[in-house]
């Protein structure tokens, strides 16, 4: 058993709303095509543990932001299945694993790429 599966629901159900968040303002195609156009920089959704359902997403392109797990998460949006492999149902996956492992502050070596 690891360790993330021993949290408690409440981690999951905050995954949810930031998912849902996220998918209330931008669809799955448009934020597969921002990372698919920025491939050489890092997509992040940005949002606040006291505010989740209010995500945005931000393209670095000068390297000014880095991954934060704290009260304030910087989440970075994986590309393989934007980039390398397109397929959006893995892209999702990809996606809510790495929300799941910011909320549990997760290594940044641990997110998907």
């Amino acid at each position: 058993m690891n360790r993330y599966e021993l949290e408690d629901p409440h981690q999951q159900k905050l995954v949810n709303r930031i998912y849902g968040g996220l998918v209330s303002k931008y669809k799955i195609e448009d934020l597969m095509r921002l990372v698919r156009e920025n491939k050489d920089c890092t997509v992040y959704l940005t949002l606040t543990r006291d505010n989740p359902m209010d995500v945005e997403v931000v393209v670095d392109r000068e390297g000014r932001y880095s991954y934060c797990c704290g009260d304030v998460l910087m989440i970075p949006i994986p590309k393989k299945f934007a980039v390398l492999e397109p397929d959006k149902k893995y892209f999702e996956m990809t996606l809510k694993a790495n929300i799941f492992l910011a909320i549990m502050k997760a290594d940044e070596k641990e997110l998907h790429a």
